[in-house]
This record gives structure tokens, sequence and C-alpha cells, in this order.
């Protein structure tokens, strides 16, 4: 159940939100709650998230432990955001000038530093990393400009997550600007083939850290 705090406990730096609503049709089945170890793919990210920012709330299906924000499953991504951003601020939890650190619940090796990067980046635009020449919206600061657009975009019938960030001063950021070596953190799991190799890497980083 969605627990409402106090203003005054309120952070300046980013909130996070955790998208868990796909339909992941490509997969087959939930893949979000598919497991890599001991915990599932969902529960991965939303620990990363929660780790990263001082505030995190998960848009969806209620997989993790974060709180739920109602009224958000079956949206898409764009629409769920908007629907956060709204709820969030109406009971005064995220400032008209705040930013939000949006993950998309299908990342389960993000880290909570790589995250904290964003988070922390100069400036208040929005932040999206490039990996390998793909824009990871659903990884990447979200500035207030860019929130406030989420939710213009919805009541026009937009649906396209890049539109919302597609704005002047918005920065594009290549990995290799901090560490070439987190690019598996990027790793999204969309299909059984994705789900295999990350059990591989999880499986590959125990062996490394036990022989290390």
């Amino acid at each position: 159940m969605f627990q409402i705090k106090s203003r005054s406990e309120c952070q300046s730096q980013c909130v996070g939100i955790l998208l868990t609503g796909g339909a992941s049709k490509r997969f087959g089945n939930d893949k979000l709650a598919q497991r890599i170890g001991d915990s599932s793919v969902a529960e991965m990210a939303a620990r990363s998230l929660g780790t990263a920012c001082e505030r995190s709330y998960e848009a969806g299906n209620g997989l993790t432990e974060l709180p739920q924000i109602p009224g958000t499953l079956g949206l898409g991504p764009l629409a769920a955001i908007a629907q956060t951003v709204s709820f969030l601020r109406q009971r005064e939890l995220l400032d008209l000038n705040q930013c939000a650190i949006v993950l998309a619940g299908d990342v389960p090796f993000i880290q909570p530093s790589t995250l904290a990067i964003l988070n922390h980046w100069p400036g208040s635009a929005s932040v999206v990393p490039v990996v390998d020449s793909e824009s990871q919206y659903l990884a990447a600061r979200w500035s207030a400009e860019s929130l406030d657009k989420s939710k213009a975009l919805v009541s026009t019938g937009v649906r396209k997550i890049r539109e919302a960030l597609v704005l002047p001063s918005t920065q594009w950021v290549t990995i290799e600007m901090w560490d070439k070596s987190c690019y598996f953190e990027f790793l999204d799991v969309d299909t059984p083939e994705d789900l295999s190799r990350a059990i591989e890497i999880r499986r590959a980083s125990i062996d490394g850290k036990a022989t290390g």
C-alpha cells in the first residue's frame, strides 16, 4: 500500500521511478518476475534504484517493495511516468523543479553507482546515457522539463518516450565518459535469450569473485 510522506521528508535530489507495467510480449510471460539467482529481474533493478535515490516508487505491477503508484498499470511507459509525476506532485513528494531517475524494470544489472552518477550530474537537465549508439531513455535522468513534457504529450495522445527527452538542454552522454566497463549494466531482459545471457553474466561474476 502507498505510504504518504510529508513534504518535510522530501529530498531535493532525484526521485526514482521504476517502470514495471510492460506486457512482456517478446518474452512470452512476465519477464520482470524471472529469477536471476535469488532475486527477480524487477527486484534487482529496484534495489539499485532504491540505493541511488533517497525516494523511489514503482509504476506498474507492484513487483517490488517500492511504494506503488496507483493507476499506472497498463498505461505504457510514457503515460505511467506522467501519472506518477501527477500523483507525486499532488502529494508534494516531487517538487516542480525536481528531476527523476527513470528506470525500466527489465535492467537487472544497473549499478547504484551508475545511477548515482546520473543523479548527481551537474546542472538540472535531462541526462541520457548512450550505449553502443543506443539512447537509454529508460535508464536516464529526466529533468523537470522532461517530466512536464511527458504530461503534455500524453494529454495529446503521444506515447513515444523519446519525445519527452528531445529538448535543447538534454545531455546525451556516452558511457565512455565515465566507464566503458559498465556496458553490461544496460542489458535489458526482453527475450528468453536475454535472460539466459543475464544468468550467464551473473554466474561468471560469481565465479570471478570466487577465484579472484
